[in-house]
């Protein structure tokens, strides 16, 4: 498959800024890496769409997750064959269920 387009939905880039934010309150060099890590993954992701899982214990929607450093999850859906929508990057400790 050749690499998809990568999409991140508004609520996804709000994720990622709530968590680098409050990472960043301790230690912003570690919130830097977050985000360069979880921009790294959304390429791989990219070039390996089927990486993730779907997870009907928390959804039945036609999504999957992919953990990223135990405590994270980005949840997306393939368009098309052609683009990966990144639609939430939430955190283990949020109610994953009702966000979904």
């Amino acid at each position: 498959m050749n690499n998809l387009e990568l999409e991140i939905t508004s609520k996804a880039f709000k994720d990622i800024e709530l968590i680098s934010d409050f990472i960043a309150r301790d230690n912003k060099s570690a919130a830097a890496k977050l985000v360069k890590l979880l921009n790294k993954t959304f390429g791989t992701l990219c070039q390996h769409p089927n990486l993730g899982r779907a997870r009907e214990d928390f959804t039945y929607l036609d999504v999957k997750f992919y953990i990223v450093k135990k405590n994270y999850l980005i949840v997306y859906r393939v368009i098309d064959n052609k683009t990966l929508r990144v639609l939430r990057v939430l955190t283990a400790y949020q109610d994953i269920c009702s966000l979904l």
